[in-house]
């Protein structure tokens, strides 16, 4: 059965187009799912950093205090933010954002997950030692709320790759290394997460978006909209579409394990230019060339791109360095030099710098490669997309 996928316009992020906006996608998925009333309920918003007014990194501060008033109007008993940033905490970058204080006004809690455990996981999970944030089980429901931006290692980030937050920061770290060439592997850690929170209310901010060299140093692009949905990954299937980045790898690997991706699109769908996507890091990765294994992995090392520094952007800070997970980063001279053959591609260092001086570099090899998969791409054909029901 499709779940249906509520679209809003929404100009900008003023309180009174938003409150509307998020009413007309929340009020049937409230509806439908019992009502909220005497319920307690954990936002997880997308919290990257906080660097200057505008940040298009993060979902909107906006967006945040108004999904916060519309549960509460709604009858919740109690509304708490809790996310894992992988460099501020939640609170100071809500204090950053300047809506510390009418957070308060409105009882919300606002914290860092503190509370780690190996959960028991639904069967049809495959990575069964992932470590959870476990408080999202003390609440009757969570709502994802998720920022669209463009993703160096996943091509998009929606609701789904939002939930990578509930996993440790160290454990993040761990499984960027452990999967890190193997996107398809990650792509699947991540649908084991869809399937163990899986959030009563997703809601994706999609009013400025983030393309180009996302996740944290992309430009902004303007597609005035929210999205919501009771499944997030019905909602992340929607949205690719609608923003022109269908057939993501997370996408193909949900259809491969027959998880339902039919949905039915409701409300004001929008009519938006496709999001600019960032250098793919490999033609293994998002486009789906059908290619043996032993040849992916005799070819993975020619095609897969590279990180690549712009010296005029970087400031010496060290973030990348600390963020690496493979330690293949050190500083010299007070820039950053890259060991390539222990790299594994996850873009950590990209998404976190804080100048955007970070890009990954298209090799000649994998230029000719995207060649080659046009060309195979045009003998066989591509894969189906999941079907759309508007």
């Amino acid at each position: 059965m499709p779940t249906p996928v509520f679209y809003a316009a929404c100009p900008d992020y003023t309180p009174s187009n938003l409150r509307s906006a998020l009413e007309r996608i929340l009020e049937e998925q409230i509806r439908n799912s019992g009502g909220v009333s005497g319920r307690k309920i954990m936002l997880k918003p997308n919290l990257l950093a906080w660097r200057h007014e505008d940040d298009i990194a993060c979902v909107h501060p906006a967006l945040i205090v108004e999904t916060a008033r519309l549960f509460l109007d709604a009858g919740a008993s109690r509304v708490t933010l809790l996310e894992n940033p992988a460099v501020q905490t939640a609170p100071a970058i809500i204090r950053s954002m300047g809506i510390e204080e009418e957070l308060k006004r409105l009882n919300v809690y606002v914290a860092n997950f503190t509370d780690y455990k190996r959960l028991p996981l639904p069967p049809e999970v495959r990575f069964h030692n992932l470590e959870l944030a476990a408080e999202f089980q003390e609440y009757d429901a969570v709502a994802d709320i998720a920022k669209a931006k463009t993703h160096a290692m996943m091509i998009l980030t929606l609701c789904v790759k939002n939930l990578f937050g509930l996993v440790k920061g160290s454990e993040r770290m761990g499984w960027h290394l452990a999967v890190g060439r193997d996107f398809e592997q990650f792509a699947d850690m991540l649908l084991d997460l869809y399937l163990a929170v899986k959030p009563r209310f997703n809601i994706l901010d999609a009013v400025v978006c983030m393309e180009g060299n996302g996740p944290g140093s992309g430009t902004p692009a303007h597609r005035g909209f929210l999205a919501g949905a009771t499944d997030s990954l019905a909602l992340d299937a929607s949205a690719a579409e609608i923003l022109g980045v269908p057939n993501l790898l997370l996408l193909r690997n949900a259809e491969k394990r027959g998880l339902n991706l039919s949905f039915e699109n409701r409300g004001e769908i929008p009519s938006a230019a496709p999001l600019k996507r960032p250098d793919p890091p490999g033609i293994m990765t998002e486009w789906g060339v059908f290619l043996p294994p032993f040849l992916k992995g005799l070819l993975r090392e020619c095609v897969i791109s590279k990180p690549r520094l712009n010296p005029a952007l970087c400031i010496g800070c060290g973030l990348c360095v600390k963020m690496c997970p493979p330690q293949s980063l050190k500083l010299h001279n007070g820039k950053p030099v890259f060991d390539l053959p222990n790299c594994i591609r996850c873009y950590c260092c990209q998404e976190h710098c804080p100048k955007g001086a970070i890009t990954p570099h298209k090799t000649l090899s994998m230029r000719i490669a995207e060649k080659v998969e046009d060309g195979v791409r045009a003998l066989f054909g591509t894969r189906q997309k999941p079907e759309k029901r508007d």
